[in-house]
């Protein structure tokens, strides 16, 4: 703590972690108290991080702003890839029923979750946000199962996974819309 404290105040948190590692002698607890006690005097002001987003396209590949929907479309693809691919034989269909599991009990609730509440604006933590996701996703898949029971493809394999990937991957792309949207409001309103 000395240590920074002795120094002029770095201009970021990073500046400040590499100067507590050169010190060798703080642990992690004592540099989350240094960070606490400058945060209190005033010394070090601690802020969201502001972005340049010039486009829909800055959002999209901004890692920290839109890294759920890539994630939410990887594991998306991976589970129909799986359905395709992997054989029906044991101890290889553990990577369809896993997959599986994830893509019927997670995504389409978590898809929904990130369209209703973006992760800038809304409260919910990550378990909260998980529960929220597993109880929208048994809500979701049976009335998706309801309406392909009334369509000429009716519920088999194939049908089921076209229509949980589109559902998926559409709210998933409309709440990327909709954060990019609440990220242009908010440079707006900080202008």
């Amino acid at each position: 703590m000395r240590t920074v404290k002795a120094r002029r105040v770095p201009p970021s948190v990073g500046e400040i972690a590499a100067i507590v590692a050169a010190d060798g002698q703080t642990g992690e607890d004592d540099f989350i108290k240094t960070l606490r006690e400058m945060v209190s005097d005033g010394a070090l002001s601690l802020s969201r991080p502001s972005y340049k987003l010039e486009s829909g396209w800055d959002y999209m590949f901004t890692v920290t702003l839109s890294g759920w929907l890539w994630g939410t479309i990887g594991l998306t693809l991976l589970a129909v890839l799986s359905v395709g691919l992997v054989p029906d034989l044991f101890p290889i269909n553990a990577v369809r029923w896993v997959l599986g599991s994830i893509f019927v009990l997670c995504l389409p609730g978590y898809a929904m979750i990130q369209l209703l509440f973006p992760h800038r604006t809304s409260e919910l933590d990550g378990l909260e946000r998980f529960a929220l996701s597993v109880g929208l996703s048994l809500a979701l898949v049976p009335m998706i199962g309801l309406v392909l029971n009334y369509t000429p493809w009716g519920i088999r394999l194939g049908p089921v996974v076209a229509s949980l990937s589109a559902f998926t991957v559409l709210c998933g792309v409309a709440g990327a819309v909709r954060g990019y949207r609440l990220e242009q409001a908010s440079a707006q309103v900080g202008e």
